[in-house]
């Protein structure tokens, strides 16, 4: 990740303004603090993940007023980002000022940076595909039910006859300390495999019992889902997701999230960016410059009132209006 340093509002719009590939899209998320890692917030308490299914349930059973009407696991994700639960979920903007507001709005003492986010299209999503679903689904499954996953998978493959499985099979033994399913993505991504082999692999992916109770999850909100689950799904995924500007917050600040997976078959680890998906540049902002640039952004009718637009905000910017 490279840095470049910002202390101008017209220096900023320039350098952003060049951001333009035919293969990828750009988006941006913005930190007050410019040492801020860029995982999901379920994945900075390892105490978080391990009960995330509990959280999700809990948090509908608490408020079930704010759920209802909500039917895919996509939304209750989106419904619990906005009110600040821990998820899977980061937040982007399409909107490089709303991500520079965020940069300098607060922690005045600190510097803080504006990441600028290549993604390639191929993962852009909309908020209904079956790929969102899938990773969605995540939610709500134990994590116990991720510990045998991986034997399973590897005794499915080894204890079948099928013809074109020899490969693997020696694979499977020579990488023992590989994660099964690592073994076997790398496997069906190289070149030369039959498509036979690969639809045996597949078949013997979605016999497990991990993955029939994650596509009965899933038909839960798509009853007619009937699609095998793509093992790259499972393995190392993250995708952006255009969602539904279904509050006026994320309607103000042109919202949309990456949607992290998992990692080697196992649901304590995130999923992580690969560079042919997702690149990163980062755009740090002297704490010295976060007062003059919010000024200018103001100008421009970036600020607290327009980015959080719920009625408290709203009081609260009257009132200090009225009070001096």
């Amino acid at each position: 990740m490279s840095d470049i340093q910002i202390t101008s509002l017209s220096q900023y719009v320039e350098i952003i303004s060049k951001l333009q590939e035919d293969k990828y899209d750009f988006y941006f998320r913005g930190h007050s603090d410019k040492s801020y890692k860029i995982v999901p917030t379920i994945y900075r308490n390892h105490k978080l993940i391990f009960h995330e299914d509990k959280i999700v349930r809990e948090a509908v059973l608490r408020n079930p007023e704010e759920f209802v009407g909500l039917r895919s696991n996509f939304e209750v994700l989106s419904k619990m980002q906005h009110f600040e639960f821990p998820t899977r979920l980061l937040d982007l903007t399409e909107n490089p000022l709303v991500a520079l507001y965020f940069a300098i709005s607060t922690n005045q003492r600190k510097d803080g940076s504006v990441i600028a986010f290549k993604i390639n299209k191929e993962i852009v999503k909309y908020y209904d595909s079956d790929t969102v679903s899938i990773l969605s689904a995540l939610i709500k499954i134990s994590t116990s039910k991720f510990k045998a996953f991986n034997e399973e998978f590897k005794r499915n493959i080894l204890d079948n006859d099928r013809e074109g499985l020899k490969i693997i099979k020696q694979r499977l033994y020579k990488n023992s300390e590989q994660s099964v399913i690592t073994t076997v993505a790398n496997y069906v991504a190289s070149k030369g495999i039959a498509q036979e082999v690969k639809k045996l692999l597949t078949d013997l992916f979605n016999q497990t019992t991990l993955i029939k109770y994650l596509s009965q999850e899933i038909r839960n909100e798509k009853p007619h889902f009937t699609s095998d689950i793509d093992i790259f799904d499972f393995q190392n995924h993250i995708i952006y997701v255009r969602s539904k500007y279904d509050t006026k917050r994320i309607a103000a600040q042109q919202g949309s999230f990456l949607l992290f997976g998992i990692k080697e078959g196992d649901k304590l680890k995130h999923a992580q960016f690969e560079k042919k998906q997702i690149e990163t540049t980062n755009y740090i902002v002297p704490f010295g410059s976060k007062k003059s640039l919010l000024q200018e952004l103001a100008k421009f009718g970036i600020s607290h009132e327009r980015l959080f637009p719920e009625i408290t905000n709203s009081a609260k910017v009257i009132r200090s209006k009225f009070d001096k």
